[in-house]
């Protein structure tokens, strides 16, 4: 049977958080990713919490640095803590990463406030073959997706970074053909467009589940991809997480 995918609207959700726990797992160049537990700050404030689709992903605002969107890597509400593996860029002149100066540098127990998820995007079924290509900033929703899809999925990985993989806790299955394309900074998530547009079409559309998230410029070419292909986009998920 084909695979479905379903939107669930959620309703609006601020709650008050503190960093718990910062943990680096992973450097490639002046770039580094960086694991957050933010923790409850009061007992409760995590009541309703709920993300189940593969991308979901709630807004941070801490005192330094400005309100990001972050991917949910994982939470507990019983427990009162939830996971975001934050990209945090070092190079001299940037922006010091997703959530600001925060993510790096902030005292553990700081005050942050978290919004959402707004909604879910919920994958039921199993298709026969998946297509997930993202560049650093989709790696999470990447390594989520693949836990939810289990070990036995065929298809497609293509990925636009230079961080190590097992680091991040990404395993591809063996099921998979894995594609480690390099960056460039001057034309980003331009290489994932080219290897979208290059792998062969489905044999049957209704069974090919695409995942393609990067920079804002991939989501015109990833969806003529869809269209070439005979995928209706809503069946898809297509989304540019930033913009350069």
């Amino acid at each position: 049977m084909p695979y479905s995918l379903a939107r669930h609207p959620f309703p609006p959700a601020v709650r008050q958080v503190r960093l718990g726990a910062r943990t680096v797992l992973s450097v490639a160049g002046d770039d580094a990713y960086v694991r957050l537990r933010l923790v409850e700050a009061r007992p409760g404030e995590l009541a309703g919490f709920v993300a189940p689709g593969g991308g979901d992903h709630v807004r941070v605002e801490a005192v330094e640095g400005e309100p990001r969107t972050e991917t949910v890597v994982d939470h507990s509400v019983d427990d009162g803590w939830i996971d975001l593996d934050v990209l945090v860029h070092g190079e001299p002149g940037a922006e010091l990463g997703v959530i600001g100066a925060w993510a790096a540098q902030a005292p553990l127990g700081s005050p942050a406030v978290m919004a959402g998820p707004k909604g879910s995007v919920v994958l039921s079924g199993a298709p026969e073959e998946v297509v997930l290509a993202g560049d650093d900033s989709a790696l999470p929703a990447v390594r989520r997706y693949l836990r939810m899809l289990g070990p036995s999925i065929t298809g497609h990985l293509l990925l636009e970074t230079r961080f190590d993989l097992a680091s991040l806790g990404i395993e591809p299955p063996g099921g998979l053909r894995v594609s480690i394309l390099s960056p460039d900074p001057h034309r980003p998530s331009v290489a994932l467009a080219e290897a979208l547009a290059a792998l062969p079409a489905p044999t049957d559309p209704l069974e090919r589940f695409v995942f393609a998230c990067g920079e804002q410029s991939l989501v015109a070419p990833a969806r003529a991809v869809l269209a070439h292909w005979g995928i209706d986009v809503e069946r898809a998920v297509v989304k540019g997480y930033w913009k350069r």
